[in-house]
């Protein structure tokens, strides 16, 4: 899959994308297990997290962006609920849902850097295994 920010964009590709998302962090909870081999030195988790919270830093922007999409979409009269149930109710509890996990996003996002800079001078000692 191209995952260049410039697209192509389309629902199908967005969902991809999403799949893929989910795939990694799967990948890396295994990776990152003991006896795995995924990562074998303190610099290795130093990159790994950096990585980590470089993609949590995005998600308060996405979340944002999803909450404003369901707020338009509220206001069109387009939408229905399948079980019945106010359509901007609806909408607006999962546009408070989103600025909740953008709120926590930035909260990890923050944690992960602080954990990045106390690991910064860590290193294995030679002659030792990991």
């Amino acid at each position: 899959m191209n995952l260049n920010p410039d697209g192509p964009h389309s629902p199908e590709r967005t969902a991809e994308a999403g799949s893929l998302f989910d795939d990694c962090s799967r990948f890396l909870v295994y990776a990152t297990m003991a006896g795995k081999g995924g990562v074998a030195y303190p610099s290795d988790v130093y990159r790994l997290v950096a990585d980590i919270y470089s993609a949590t830093a995005r998600l308060p922007q996405m979340c944002g962006q999803m909450e404003e999409f369901l707020r338009v979409q509220a206001t069109t009269g387009r939408l229905y609920e399948a079980r019945g149930r106010d359509v901007k109710i609806q909408c607006a509890r999962g546009m408070a849902h989103l600025a909740q996990a953008a709120a926590a996003a930035g909260a990890l996002t923050m944690a992960l850097q602080a954990a990045q800079t106390d690991i910064a001078g860590l290193g294995v000692k030679e002659g030792t295994d990991g």
